[in-house]
């Protein structure tokens, strides 16, 4: 009786091949983000053209949130039945129909532009949220134990990207902004773009499959609902600041075109100039803070202090004035940032808001790995996004509601500062979640966040 012959170890892939994976996942997700803001410019043409209110604005993101929601549940288990080349495929599919119907069927449904915009929302939200998740479990595969760090900060800027040309896109294409439909259009052709680097993925998937040995996928996160009692309190400060922090960012960048126009008087090309240093400032500082948690710790201390510069903006839109204004910025490679004109005010102010996007997220979500323990890592992830996307929904359909109470528009600017106020007061809450969690390091029983490595040193 002989033995089976056993398979032989197959090689790890050539590093040349794990990069061009990465590349082609990277410029899938470029047009993921691009699809996502490319929205917002659009906005005020929205108010002009169909006569949306400020709660319809702000639903068109709920509706996103509400599928990204319904995607906790199943998304994860599906991931990881079809593999990541497939679900990656399916998902970017998905996404870019939902960036076809936003940019087609209110055209086609003129009786109800706000409800075939909302549904197209809807699929891109299911597309996108799981082709998220599916490109980052791809990172893990592929780089597991290499440049895995390095890979997933290259895969961020490169979708931030994707962010930054939506914000600028009033002044890279102004010739489109004449009407609602051609920006959204162009975004249904960066969809397209999104599922074609999704097919270049999975190819490269596939032939690499049959030549080399990859890493299997690790599982994908799930809610599980018997973990939720047994976080201890300082999970629940980072998940408090999560709901905070991404409830302020992401409802403001929604409304933030229409409140520099409207309340500030920027022309559109200005306002998403200036709403780009967000995106940039995030690309660009997110590895470096990284690198600065890793090299002092004081993690804890890190997420209060990007809290805290997360409030004074909303109130320093409203109130101050610096009656200066700047001549036009550019950079090389970029172009211009701030357009010739803008108040000082404000590019200080969405300065400080930038430095925030960069600093908290740098530091909050690999903070959960110290908080909860590894076999319970999955859940932890999964809760958290799960009410922080609840907290988004509620925040984006309350900041409507709001604007429309306070009648908020170009011919009543004064009606901008209850939104202001109210994107001030939930920016306070999350500083007094930071606040916590930094005090309760510094207690008795501190779970390392203040430390360079968990367990050595001294804080």
């Amino acid at each position: 009786m002989t033995e089976a012959a056993q398979e032989p170890a197959r090689p790890e892939p050539p590093r040349a091949a794990r990069w061009l994976v990465l590349l082609a996942c990277s410029l899938a997700m470029f047009g993921n983000y691009y699809v996502f803001d490319a929205l917002y410019p659009v906005t005020p043409l929205l108010e002009r053209t169909f006569g949306f209110t400020g709660e319809q604005i702000g639903a068109l993101d709920t509706a996103y949130n509400v599928a990204a929601l319904l995607t906790l549940v199943a998304g994860g288990v599906l991931i990881d039945r079809l593999g990541t080349a497939r679900s990656s495929v399916l998902f970017a599919a998905v996404g870019a129909l939902g960036s076809v119907l936003i940019a087609v069927l209110p055209a086609e449904l003129p009786s109800a532009p706000w409800r075939a915009m909302m549904a197209g929302r809807f699929v891109l939200g299911v597309g996108s949220e799981l082709f998220i998740v599916a490109a980052t479990t791809v990172v893990g595969r592929w780089f597991k134990g290499k440049e895995i760090a390095f890979a997933l900060a290259l895969q961020l800027l490169i979708a931030r990207l994707g962010s930054f040309a939506a914000d600028r896109s009033p002044s890279l294409a102004a010739g489109l902004f004449r009407s609602w439909q051609p920006p959204l259009l162009l975004a249904a052709g960066a969809g397209v773009v999104w599922l074609v680097f999704a097919i270049v993925y999975a190819a490269l998937e596939a032939g690499s499959a049959r030549r080399y040995g990859v890493a299997a996928p690790g599982a994908t996160d799930k809610l599980v609902l018997g973990d939720l009692v047994r976080f201890d309190r300082a999970y629940w400060w980072v998940v408090g600041l999560c709901v905070a922090f991404y409830a302020t960012i992401f409802p403001f960048r929604t409304f933030a075109n229409l409140y520099l126009t409207q309340a500030r008087g920027l022309s559109g090309a200005a306002a998403g100039d200036l709403k780009s240093i967000l995106p940039m400032l995030s690309m660009i500082g997110m590895p470096l803070f990284g690198l600065l948690a890793d090299r002092i710790g004081k993690r804890a201390l890190l997420m209060a202090a990007g809290s805290a510069i997360l409030v004074p903006p909303f109130l320093l839109l409203p109130f101050w004035r610096s009656g200066v204004e700047l001549p036009g910025i550019a950079l090389p490679w970029v172009g211009t940032i701030v357009s010739a004109g803008t108040p000082l005010d404000a590019v200080v102010s969405m300065a400080m808001l930038g430095l925030a996007f960069a600093l908290v997220p740098a530091v909050l979500w690999p903070a959960v790995t110290y908080l909860v323990p590894g076999e319970r890592l999955g859940s932890a992830y999964a809760l958290m996004t799960f009410c922080q996307q609840v907290g988004w929904a509620a925040m984006s359909w309350g900041m409507g509601k709001v604007k429309d109470a306070a009648r908020a528009s170009a011919a009543n600017p004064a009606g901008w500062t209850a939104v202001m106020g109210m994107l001030a007061a939930l920016a306070t809450a999350g500083f007094v979640f930071s606040f916590l969690l930094w005090r309760s390091e510094r207690g008795a029983h501190p779970h390392g966040l203040e430390r360079v490595a968990p367990g050595s040193g001294t804080v």
